[in-house]
């Protein structure tokens, strides 16, 4: 409905009984809608001549986890998606309407494209993230790049702009650290200062919280494996990254699995090296956020390369001296905890 909220008058736009979710732009035009197939795709609509939907677009079920639309522009004219479709891993791309003529914006040839920053009010693509071990912003709009170098100098960690004031004066800056809690900043543009507000877990600061490592390991079949590992305080020699002797170490394996793990803090990993152990992650295959192949390569192999992936992980640990051989645990929830289970049933001994 169109409401009117003054008067309270509702004017019925579509009465929905087919289709997931709609597409609106600036003056609420419904201009696409989504339905999904049969086989897992994705079938896009937009209104005909005849108020009715035709087929615009089609998002193949291998392209689903690595495909979908950010927004429509000002105008209303031009959709900007995140597409892997014909790419080995997903971009940002700008698609008109009328006649589907696509535009790149940017990719990156080891991770998908992930966050978009757009202008507030004229709905442009500014910058687009991509995450392989750390968020590198790649940026579009020349206009932000003096306020982004700023900004990397203000505080450490991943940024990320949380939002920004319609005359674009403010913007809200978040700084993602992995040894203790997020932090907010107030960005004034025109002054170029950046003032902090607060943490998200006042109780977290000025804890004895640990850093955390990241590498590119070799799976047995040579696809490559982002992982994640913390040590605890006191434990390494002059680079911290390698413990000073073998350590008991627990596995985690993420959730989903169409998920992945990303550097910054996080409660296990830090519990766990908080009582001595160290901990790792690793994106296995089937993880989000490297390409379409490498998450589809999991299909059909829940209890098999994707577990083998994290023994990989495990056996790469040993023989980098940071996991004693002898006291190697796994722990984890939803498929992290599935994982748990097969590793444990198939590999007993490790």
């Amino acid at each position: 409905y169109r409401i009117n909220i003054v008067s309270g008058d509702m004017l019925l736009l579509e009465q929905n009984d087919r289709f997931l979710s709609y597409e609106l732009d600036d003056d609420y035009r419904l201009r696409l809608a989504y339905q999904m197939m049969p086989d897992g795709g994705l079938e896009i609509f937009n209104p005909d001549e005849d108020g009715d939907w035709k087929t615009w677009d089609i998002i193949p079920a291998e392209d689903m986890l690595t495909t979908h639309t950010v927004g429509l522009d000002k105008s209303g004219t031009v959709i900007f998606i995140i597409d892997s479709r014909g790419l080995i891993t997903s971009a940002a791309v700008a698609v008109t309407l009328e006649d589907k003529q696509s535009t790149l914006i940017a990719e990156n040839e080891l991770a998908d494209a992930q966050d978009v920053i757009r202008h507030p009010t004229e709905k442009h693509v500014q910058a687009v993230s991509f995450v392989h071990e750390r968020k590198l912003w790649q940026i579009i709009d020349a206009s932000i790049e003096p306020d982004l170098a700023y900004l990397r100098t203000v505080a450490d960690g991943d940024m990320e702009i949380v939002d920004r004031t319609l005359d674009d004066h403010f913007w809200i800056m978040l700084y993602l650290v992995d040894d203790g809690p997020a932090r907010f900043y107030l960005y004034d543009r025109q002054q170029g200062t950046a003032d902090f507000l607060f943490p998200n877990r006042q109780d977290l600061v000025d804890q004895p919280l640990v850093k955390m490592h990241s590498a590119v390991i070799k799976s047995r079949d040579d696809l490559n494996l982002v992982i994640y590992y913390s040590l605890p305080l006191d434990s390494t020699g002059q680079d911290g990254s390698i413990p000073d002797q073998p350590l008991p170490m627990v596995l985690v394996p993420h959730g989903g699995p169409w998920w992945r793990d990303f550097w910054g803090y996080d409660p296990w990993q830090q519990w766990l090296a908080n009582r001595g152990y160290a901990v790792m992650t690793v994106n296995f295959r089937s993880s989000t956020g490297f390409g379409k192949a490498f998450t589809n390569a999991g299909d059909l192999e829940w209890g098999g390369n994707i577990i083998e992936d994290q023994v990989d992980a495990v056996q790469w640990a040993i023989s980098q001296g940071i996991a004693d051989p002898v006291r190697v645990a796994v722990a984890g929830g939803s498929f992290g905890g599935y994982s748990t289970l097969a590793g444990l049933t198939l590999f007993p001994e490790l």
